[in-house]
């Protein structure tokens, strides 16, 4: 049982993969097997809706997406993060979501049951938009989203201001916790 990060922010080592971090570390803790994938530098192409990923069960655009959708499907657990842009989801995230969902839903909704929630990183605020515009995405893919003391949002503008973020560290670490138990849970209830 294990889970995957996805860092949406175009810019390598930001706060958003920052808080990652934390919660990579927090998931290892307790015994989940993790990975972090940023999307800074891969090139993603946005949804064409041409449906040609129907019962192939991969997207036939040749970029970075099919690799990091192998690895979705081999683990239990999904966390994307970004940082707030405009007040909404970076659009390099937003196309590889995109994509995700119409291939997952083309191909017998591979990522039902997959458990998991998004990450919001911003400077004065958006961090709720973009929370509640990625929880869609889970919600549509019919997604298990485990909770947190509150929204799993940080607070930082400058690379490196996370790390003073003690309330949103704190968010972050209880997440972890929730995350870890459930998948621990069904993953006993499979066996």
């Amino acid at each position: 049982m294990g889970v995957l990060m996805i860092s949406g922010s175009p810019r390598k080592n930001g706060n958003t993969e920052l808080l990652l971090s934390i919660l990579d570390s927090q998931l290892q803790k307790n015994n989940v097997t993790t990975e972090l994938i940023s999307l800074a530098g891969k090139k993603i192409n946005h949804c064409t809706n041409c449906d040609k990923c129907v019962g192939i069960n991969k997207c036939i655009q040749n970029d970075d997406f099919n690799s990091i959708y192998a690895k979705i499907l081999k683990n239990e657990g999904l966390v994307v993060g970004s940082p707030v842009y405009v007040g909404m989801p970076t659009s390099l995230l937003m196309a590889f979501l995109q994509r995700l969902t119409y291939v997952s839903y083309n191909n017998k909704h591979t990522l039902s049951k997959k458990i998991g929630a998004p990450i919001a990183v911003g400077g004065e605020s958006g961090q709720l938009t973009t929370i509640n515009c990625l929880i869609d995405f889970y919600l549509v893919n019919e997604m298990i989203i485990p909770s947190s003391t509150y929204w799993n949002i940080g607070v930082g503008v400058d690379k490196g201001d996370i790390e003073k973020d003690k309330k949103g560290k704190s968010y972050i670490i209880n997440f972890a916790q929730n995350l870890a138990f459930i998948i621990k849970r069904i993953g006993a209830e499979e066996i």
